[in-house]
């Protein structure tokens, strides 16, 4: 007996200790699927790294703003304001925000590499996070790893990592998927700290982007598909309690940063834009499916429409029928979940409509999850056999395909002349393209070409405000000021309340001559932002120019009121006031400009003339002295300076001094004058 117990125990023993090693090679075999997922889509996109900026929106994002995303002290601010930190729009990404603030800390300076490199990696993390979700719905680990990469290398997705603004899809994703494997850990262990992880991790989706204001309808979904318990616990209250927390906490910070959903400078959004968009559900599987054609700007394609189309009526088939290849495994209600997360994840970024843009894909990549799901529960069951690696070699070959055709196609973002002309080849009617393109070559000063740009622009779609008003600056430089404010007229009747285009028609007719007509523009421009100091300024010299001197005063003061740092304005309030007699009003204001920037030889001039009209002549010569320095061509503090030094009988000091102006131009008549006389003054003594 105690020999049979023996043998017993050792049996146990053996068992245990097999059991024990199987579940470390599983687990051994577990964290190196993880490391894998999250090299591989690395290594893809590494390339990436080494791009700049597209000026497709990650401009206006991160450029135009780097002085307030440099200072991490605003980090609380960007709770505050729209994703473009002008309170212009109605997307509010407050997170997004922060990661490129952060970004730029630990970069040091603002570049791009630090920007693509976070992108590359929340890809990885992603990866990471989608395949554990794949295995926690009995995928079997080497499909699910698969099927991660396939997902991640597939081409529709090049926007999501290699084009900066596509930073909040990312996040969102992530923590979504976090949040969704947090909500199922609750489901099967019901313990109150994968509920609290749960809340987080949607509370932090939701600030990345808005479309996780839907996926507590994916949570509620999968509750009642996958779990088998009837009846509703307490803990799930508790849930909703705080989901609701979260929602109405984002909405009132939201509403206080922003205001409403829908701006007035932003595109439509409602209902409309959701009809127009619906195309984009069978586009999307089309792509999907069979990737062709994907361009960096898209536009809705008949034939992708169709075979979108197409598919679906084939998924409804096979769903309804009993084809041979249908895993019989998973349920009706399990392959609805699937589609639903796809359509309930999509229903947000419908309800908004570009102008210009018919949509972008970046806006697929949670969605599309769900299709993903899909497939892998319609795949026959044998697929699904542990072990069965022959069949995986399909794959492979797949998401080597893919691989090759992303690591090429991302180039297209690789720079912003790059990106736009690929974008043009690939949808030659994209009028936002071509403006964009147009606006590139104009900084680039291939005026021609940027003209040329704008006319395509123009004629694909005639009531493009912008690029009306982009070609009129461009006129401006041919020196075309009619043809000027023709643009700038047909973009005001485009949209009314076109400010910049208001404001550069009253620059245009205040240097075609008509500074009444300027007067009006800058007051109407004034009227629609009454915040926006260069109207007021340049209303200041059209009223000088007019002789209404003290409304030119009042005008350049209000543009300081706005900008306290107005150099330009500080100096025409000085001349003016110093013209009205206020000379000590008019020393302040050349005094506040210098302190501002000590570098400005016009204002060391004008401070000089002052001074030399109240008498004070050696103060006068020192300001000249300091123009001079900071411009030894300035010939009218040469000049100056000679007048004063004449003054002060300094005859010879004087002749010096329009020596040098004559040196510089022979024909400046004034000295040329001066030194007649002065040597006639001379001649008369001898």
């Amino acid at each position: 007996m105690n020999k049979n117990k023996l043998k017993y125990n050792q049996q146990t023993k053996n068992t245990i200790k097999e059991n024990s090693l199987n579940r470390t090679k599983k687990k051994n075999s577990s964290i190196i699927y993880i490391i894998i997922a999250f090299v591989v889509p690395i290594l893809l996109y590494s390339q990436t790294i080494n791009f700049g900026f597209t000026k497709f929106d990650d401009d206006s994002l991160i450029s135009r703003n780097i002085t307030f995303l440099s200072n991490i002290k605003n980090a609380h601010q960007v709770f505050l304001t729209d994703a473009f930190i002008i309170k212009t729009s109605s997307f509010y990404r407050p997170l997004q925000t922060l990661s490129y603030m952060i970004d730029i800390q630990l970069s040091g300076a603002n570049d791009t590499w630090m920007f693509h490199l976070t992108n590359v990696l929340l890809l990885g993390l992603i990866a990471c996070t989608l395949m554990v979700l794949l295995k926690r719905f009995l995928i079997p680990p080497m499909l699910a790893l698969l099927s991660t990469m396939i997902y991640c290398a597939h081409p529709l997705f090049i926007s999501s990592v290699a084009w900066l603004p596509a930073r909040g899809e990312l996040m969102l994703t992530l923590f979504s998927l976090l949040s969704f494997l947090f909500f199922i850990e609750l489901l099967d262990k019901g313990k109150i700290r994968y509920l609290f992880l749960n809340w987080i991790a949607f509370t932090i989706a939701l600030f990345c982007k808005e479309t996780a204001v839907v996926f507590p309808f994916i949570f509620i979904l999968y509750y009642f598909t996958f779990k088998q318990k009837k009846g509703f616990d307490k803990i799930y209250i508790l849930n909703i309690i705080l989901y609701l927390v979260s929602g109405v906490l984002w909405y009132w910070i939201r509403l206080k940063a922003i205001g409403s959903f829908s701006n007035p400078n932003d595109s439509v959004i409602g209902f409309t834009s959701f009809l127009s968009n619906l195309r984009t559900i069978p586009e999307s599987i089309s792509m999907f499916i069979l990737p062709f054609d994907i361009a960096p700007i898209p536009c809705f394609s008949i034939l992708k429409t169709l075979i979108g189309v197409g598919i679906i009526i084939f998924f409804i088939t096979i769903f309804f029928t009993t084809i041979f290849f249908i895993n019989k495994e998973r349920s009706k209600r399990e392959k609805i979940f699937c589609f639903s997360w796809f359509l309930i994840l999509m229903f947000p970024s419908m309800l908004y409509k570009h102008p210009f843009i018919e949509y972008l894909d970046h806006r697929f990549f949670l969605p599309l999850i769900g299709m993903l799901l899909f497939l892998l529960f319609i795949l026959p069951k044998k697929w699904m056999v542990k072990g069965n690696v022959k069949r995986y070699w399909v794959l492979i070959i797949i998401f080597i395909f893919l691989s090759i055709f992303t690591f090429s196609k991302s180039c297209s973002y690789s720079n912003p002349i790059t990106f736009y002309n690929s974008a043009i080849n690939q949808n030659s009617n994209s009028t936002f393209a071509y403006n964009n393109r147009g606006i590139l070559k104009y900084d680039n000063t291939d005026i021609k070409g940027a003209i040329d740009d704008y006319n395509k622009a123009i004629v694909i779609c005639p009531n493009y405000a912008e690029a009306y008003y982009n070609r009129g600056i461009v006129k401006t430089k041919t020196g075309d000021l009619n043809g000027t404010v023709d643009d700038y007229n047909k973009a005001i009747a485009l949209r009314p309340n076109f400010v910049e285009a208001i404001y550069n028609r009253g620059i245009t007719k205040a240097n075609m001559g008509d500074n009444l007509g300027a007067i009006d523009d800058y007051t109407k421009a004034i009227a629609l932002r009454p915040n926006y100091a260069e109207p007021f300024y340049n209303r200041g010299i059209a009223k000088a120019i007019k002789g209404d001197n003290l409304g030119a005063i009042l005008d350049y003061t209000k543009a300081i009121s706005i900008n306290p740092n107005y150099l330009d304005a500080y100096n025409n309030r000085g001349i003016l006031e110093g013209n009205m007699g206020n000379n000590s009003g008019a020393v302040a204001d050349y005094n506040k400009s210098i302190a501002i920037n000590p570098n400005n030889p016009e204002v060391y001039n004008n401070r000089g003339n002052l001074k030399s009209k109240m008498g004070d002549y050696s103060s006068a010569i020192d300001d000249y002295n300091k123009a001079i320095i900071i411009n030894p061509n300035y010939l009218d503090a040469y000049f100056n300076r000679a007048v004063i030094k004449y003054n002060l009988k300094d005859l010879v000091g004087t002749i010096e001094d329009c020596n040098k102006v004559l040196k510089l131009n022979p024909d400046y008549k004034n000295a040329l004058t001066l030194k007649n006389r002065i040597q006639q003054e001379l001649n008369k003594k001898r």
